[in-house]
Parts: C-alpha cells; sequence; structure tokens
C-alpha cells in the first residue's frame, strides 16, 4: 500500500511539525452526509474532508491569493481534483457494505474546495454503482487512511452524519475503533517514511451503521 495519496501529490512531509516516529503523521476531520433519493434509497455519500492546520498550509503554500487574502480559487480546485482523482484506485479510502456485502462505488464528479477558520477542506459525492436500501441490512460505511498515516475520524460536532432526505424512522449509530495494545504500539514505532503491508488503518476507522425501520 502507497503513502497517503494527497502527501504524494503535494509533497507533504511534516516531519519538521510533528515526531519523526509514530503515525499517523497528519489529522482529517470527516463530514459526512448519507444522501438519499425519493424512494429512500442511498445513493451515495458526500464527503468533507477538514485537514489539519499544518498540513493546510503546506498544500496551499506558494498559491496566488485572491482579494481576501485566501489560496486562490482555481489552484485549489486543480490540488483537489489531482487528489480525488488519485484517490480512486483506492476508492477514496472509502468502504462501504449493505449487511456483509461490500457497496460498489461509482468515480466522483461532484467535488469543491474552500478553506474554513484557515484549514482546506476538499468535498465531494460519492455515488454508489446503484442505490441500496436497508431493509435487507443496515449500510455501514469506513473511511480511513489504510497506511494510517492520517488519522481520519468524525468531527465533534453533532451535524458530522447527516441522513440527507431520509425516510421517518432513519437512524445511525458510530462505533469508535477499539485498537488492540499490540496495533498500537506498530504505528506507534512506524518512522514517517516506513509503511506497512497489512491494512493498518482499518483497526483505527471508526464505523457508522444507517438503518431504516419501515412503517405499514
Amino acid at each position: 500500500m502507497k503513502y497517503l495519496i494527497s502527501i504524494l501529490i503535494v509533497g507533504c512531509v511534516m516531519s519538521v511539525a510533528h515526531p519523526t516516529n509514530a503515525h499517523p503523521h497528519a489529522w482529517v476531520d470527516l463530514s459526512v452526509e448519507v444522501v438519499f433519493d425519493k424512494t429512500g434509497a442511498i445513493t451515495g455519500l458526500r464527503e468533507v474532508w477538514l485537514f489539519d492546520d499544518f498540513y493546510s498550509v503546506y498544500a496551499t503554500e506558494g498559491m496566488d491569493q485572491d482579494g481576501d487574502g485566501q489560496p486562490d480559487k482555481a489552484e485549489m480546485t486543480k490540488l483537489v481534483r489531482e487528489i480525488i482523482e488519485s484517490l480512486a484506485e483506492y476508492n477514496y479510502f472509502t468502504k462501504v457494505w449493505i449487511g456483509r456485502n461490500p457497496v460498489h462505488l461509482n468515480l466522483v464528479t461532484e467535488m469543491s474546495s474552500e478553506i474554513r477558520n484557515n484549514r482546506l477542506a476538499m468535498i465531494y459525492f460519492i455515488p454508489f454503482k446503484k442505490p441500496v436500501r436497508t431493509d435487507v441490512g443496515a449500510l455501514t460505511y469506513s473511511i480511513y487512511d489504510p497506511s494510517y498515516y492520517s488519522e481520519m475520524l468524525h468531527a465533534e460536532s453533532e451535524d458530522a452524519i447527516k441522513l440527507v432526505g431520509a425516510p421517518e424512522g432513519c437512524t445511525y449509530k458510530v462505533k469508535a475503533a477499539e485498537p488492540s495494545v499490540e496495533e498500537v504500539a506498530l504505528a506507534y514505532s512506524l518512522p514517517v517514511t516506513e509503511n506497512v503491508s497489512t491494512d493498518l488503518g482499518q483497526f483505527f476507522a471508526e464505523r457508522v451503521s444507517v438503518r431504516c425501520s419501515t412503517h405499514e
């Protein structure tokens, strides 16, 4: 598994800002909209990745600025497009299941970026190849960097997860990660330039389950 794709794109090495050892080296606050259609089926996920201050400064360093002193919109759009297109090979670091069956994702075509309190935000919608219904099992998703170079957790806010267009009776639950002592020790031992062949990030990832009860 390669390093975090965005780091490959912009050459972001944060060993100056963070310790040489111990993964993660970057942090992302997630916000996710689970999008329903008019029939009550789920059509995809709209994700917002809010990068940490250090990454945001590095990624936008050298960009032209607009009249408000913010990084140039066109340059940010180009950066985010390159990141997202590269993430496609890795399913955008997003895994989705309906029951125990994987949900296949389509390519992202809707994307944007902005600066929020000096932090770079990347916004995009991942459509499912086919809409799915939760009456055959809960929809579960998990968003994480497999290498655990970056820690990706839902933002600590009430609106970090939204069920958009959901019918009555739809709820979600977040299951926090429960890494073992050995997995934590392995992550702590990894230097900035080293990766692991196993899917280390899964042990530090949250899982969100969405269920919709039906009423006669």
